[in-house]
């Protein structure tokens, strides 16, 4: 019960969010990249920071190295609360290994073109597999977070 009460807590805190990055009709944006090694290694260090400060609870470090993206689309408070929410429902993982990159110049249509990339995360507890993607601008030469999305999975039975 007491998980339930903290999902729909963050479903409520998740609607004054509006930086959305959906699946949705995403007609017209271009597909991302793989990036080079360089990139790779650049986003997955500021990824990686960004993790370590929510796994510390260091929400309002994250506001303020948040890019002009998310500070656009929402406030502190509603950010910060979302984070909190996240970390509660799905706690931190102690290892979290890299499942993917995405590169592109525009992310979603009402989001202005510039460098932009996803660093996708897995890990794995018993028969749970929890899955972190954060989404980063590159703003004077940083990457910065303007996404954070998690989900957990439970797996069950053998797959074929």
């Amino acid at each position: 019960m007491k998980s339930f009460a903290v999902v729909i807590l963050l479903l409520l805190a998740l609607t004054g969010c509006n930086v959305s990055f959906s699946s949705g009709s995403q007609a017209g944006l271009p597909t991302p990249t793989a990036g080079t090694a360089s990139q790779q290694a650049e986003a997955a260090e500021a990824a990686r920071q960004y993790l370590a400060m929510i796994d510390n609870q260091e929400y309002e470090k994250t506001w303020d190295r948040a890019g002009s993206a998310l500070k656009a689309t929402t406030n502190k408070l509603m950010w910060t609360n979302v984070l909190k929410a996240s970390s509660k429902a799905f706690g931190s993982s102690a290892q979290r290994d890299i499942d993917g990159f995405g590169f592109t110049h525009k992310i979603e249509a009402a989001v202005p073109e510039g460098d932009y990339v996803t660093v996708l995360f897995v890990s794995k507890s018993g028969n749970k597999a929890h899955t972190e993607k954060l989404v980063m601008q590159k703003e004077q030469g940083s990457w910065k977070i303007i996404g954070y999305f998690a989900t957990v999975r439970t797996e069950f039975g053998a797959r074929t």
